[in-house]
C-alpha cells in the first residue's frame, strides 16, 4: 500500500497565500524524506480559503527542486477549453524533465459551476471537451508529430516540444466518483483516483470492482496502460492518540463534509438523484465526526495504529494507494502528522519502503 498526499493550499485565518505556499513546499520536502509515494494538488479557481492553488504547474516546478523521490502528480488537470491539451502536455513534459522523470497526470471534468461560468464553458459541453482532449493527449504521448481533427480541437500538423517516449510517458489517471466513471476508466485502461463522496465502504467496493471488471475487457487509450486504483481521503490527520487527532482535525473534517453536502443535497431534494438514499444518510449525520471516522473511507483521522488498520482494510479491498488530504490545520500540526505517518505507518504498510529509503 502506497501513501501519498493531496493538498489544496487551504489557508487559515491570519495566514497569507505566500506563507501557505512556502509551508506546503516544506511539508512536501519532509514527506519526500519519509517515503511518501506521491504529492499533488488540484487546480481550483475562485474558491478560497479551502482551495487556493490556481496555477499548480508553477508550484509543482518549485517543489520538484526541493524533493528527490516523491512522484509529482497533477491532481487534476481539467481538460476543458481553458486548458488546451497541447499546453497541458507541454507543461507536463517540462515538469517531467525538471523533476528527473517524476511527473504524473490525473485528469478531470469540472463540476464547479462557478468555474465553468467564469471560463465560458457550459456544463453540457464538458464531456465532449474532456473526451476530445484525452484523444489529443494520447496522440502527443505516442508521437512528437501531432495532427487532430476532432469535434472540439482542430489542430494542423505540428511538432510538440518537449516530447515524450511512448513507452515511458507519465502515467495517466482520472478522478472518479461514480460507478459509471470507474467503468469508463477501466474500459480505457487508465488509472483511477476514487473519491467515494462519503458513501461508505460498500460503495467504494462497488467502484473498485466495476473498474477492474472493465479494465480486464478494455482497450488502452494511452500508449502506456495503467491499472492504478487510488483513493482520495478528503480529510486525514494522524496524532499519537485518536482523541488528539479528532480534536485537531474536527473543524476541517466537518467543514469539508459540509462542503460536499452543499453540493449534493440540493440534487437529492429533486427526487431523481441517483444516490438519494446515501445523501439522506449523510445529511442525517451532518456534524457527526464519529460517523465520518468509522463509516466512510473519505475520512482517516486517528493514531498510527488506526491508520495501519484502515490501510490494510483498503488494500484488501483492492486500493493501491491512498491520497491523504492533510490540510486545513496549522503548519506545525501538518508537519507532526506527516512525520508520524512517515515513521510509524509507512514502514509497516509499504512493502517497498526499505528500497525507497535507501
Amino acid at each position: 500500500m502506497k501513501v501519498g498526499i493531496l493538498q489544496e493550499g487551504e489557508v487559515m485565518q491570519g495566514v497569507s497565500y505566500a506563507q501557505r505556499y512556502q509551508e506546503m513546499i516544506a511539508e512536501v520536502a519532509l514527506a519526500d524524506k519519509l517515503g511518501f509515494s506521491t504529492w499533488g494538488t488540484s487546480e481550483q479557481h475562485f474558491s478560497p480559503p479551502r482551495f487556493t492553488v490556481s496555477a499548480p504547474e508553477v508550484l509543482y516546478a518549485a517543489i520538484s527542486q526541493h524533493t528527490k523521490r516523491i512522484k509529482l502528480r497533477v491532481m487534476c488537470s481539467v481538460l476543458l477549453k481553458w486548458n488546451h491539451p497541447i499546453l497541458v502536455a507541454e507543461r507536463l513534459a517540462t515538469l517531467d524533465i525538471v523533476s528527473n522523470g517524476r511527473a504524473e497526470i490525473g485528469t478531470a471534468r469540472s463540476n464547479n459551476l462557478t468555474t465553468l461560468e467564469a471560463f465560458g464553458v457550459k456544463p453540457g459541453e464538458t464531456a465532449e471537451q474532456w473526451t476530445d482532449s484525452m484523444q489529443v493527449l494520447a496522440k502527443i504521448f505516442a508521437s512528437d508529430r501531432l495532427e487532430h481533427d476532432g469535434p472540439v480541437w482542430k489542430i494542423p500538423e505540428r511538432t510538440i516540444v518537449p516530447s515524450f517516449d511512448k513507452a515511458t510517458h507519465p502515467p495517466v489517471s482520472v478522478a472518479a466518483s461514480s460507478i459509471k466513471t470507474h467503468t469508463s476508466a477501466g474500459e480505457s485502461q487508465i488509472g483511477v483516483m476514487c473519491f467515494e463522496n462519503y458513501f461508505g465502504f460498500n460503495y467504494l467496493q462497488e467502484c473498485i470492482d466495476a473498474y477492474h471488471r472493465a479494465y480486464s475487457a478494455g482497450t488502452h487509450q494511452m500508449p502506456r496502460p495503467n491499472d492504478y486504483m487510488g483513493l482520495y481521503v478528503a480529510t486525514s490527520f494522524c496524532a499519537p492518540t485518536r482523541e488528539e487527532a479528532a480534536r485537531v482535525a474536527r473543524d476541517v473534517a466537518l467543514g469539508y463534509f459540509q462542503f460536499i453536502l452543499d453540493l449534493y443535497v440540493p440534487l437529492s431534494k429533486k427526487g431523481s438523484y441517483e444516490y438519494l438514499e446515501q445523501i439522506q444518510l449523510l445529511e442525517a449525520n451532518a456534524g457527526n465526526l464519529d460517523f465520518l471516522m468509522t463509516e466512510t473511507p473519505s475520512v482517516l483521522i486517528g493514531s498510527p495504529a488506526d491508520f495501519i488498520e484502515r490501510l490494510r482494510k483498503l488494500e484488501a479491498m483492492g486500493v493501491d494507494e491512498v491520497l491523504l488530504r492533510i490540510d486545513g490545520v496549522p503548519h506545525e500540526e501538518i508537519m507532526k502528522s506527516i512525520r508520524l505517518i512517515g515513521t510509524e505507518v509507512i514502514p509497516v504498510v509499504d512493502r517497498d519502503y526499505q528500497v525507497a529509503a535507501e
